[in-house]
């Protein structure tokens, strides 16, 4: 007897004039979450979706090179203006979907495009702080210019 593993991942992107685009990748029909319409999207995510240290991680998002996929990239300003919350959910075997596995929140980091795929790089929008870490707001002038990754230098 084999167990079957039912996932579906829920891509809910703000581009930088802030359009969302709604995508998920199990329901060909596509799926209504709340007063959203998720419409299919044969996206594929690679990399670390949570982590228990929340270091910076890290995530590559393919999609096929349509339309849609490098109207992404084009609005988003090379994927470096965008917001992404990205849902990962079970779904049973009557095909409703269940219990939450993860939600995360990402920013755009930029993106590559080649003859059949696009790839979307996103890094996590918050990381862990440590309890040595000086009890002050981060601003230009202790820190620079805020990076999109978690190297900090502090003066």
């Amino acid at each position: 007897m084999t167990n079957e593993i039912r996932l579906v991942q829920f891509f809910n992107l703000t581009d930088a004039t802030g359009l969302r685009y709604l995508f998920q990748n199990y329901f060909i029909e596509g799926k209504n979450r709340g007063n959203k319409m998720f419409d299919f999207a044969p996206f594929q995510v690679i990399g670390e979706t949570s982590s228990i240290g929340g270091d910076n991680s890290q995530i590559q998002i393919l999609f096929p090179a349509t339309q849609y996929a490098i109207a992404l990239v084009e609005t988003g300003k090379g994927n470096r203006k965008t917001q992404l919350e990205l849902t990962t959910r079970i779904v049973d075997e009557s095909g409703a979907v269940k219990e939450l596995l993860s939600k995360e929140f990402y920013i755009g980091l930029g993106a590559t495009f080649s003859e059949d795929t696009v790839e979307l790089r996103f890094s996590t929008a918050i990381d862990a702080v440590g309890s040595s870490f000086p009890a002050q707001r981060l601003s230009e002038d202790n820190v620079g210019n805020l990076p999109l990754e978690s190297a900090l230098s502090l003066r």
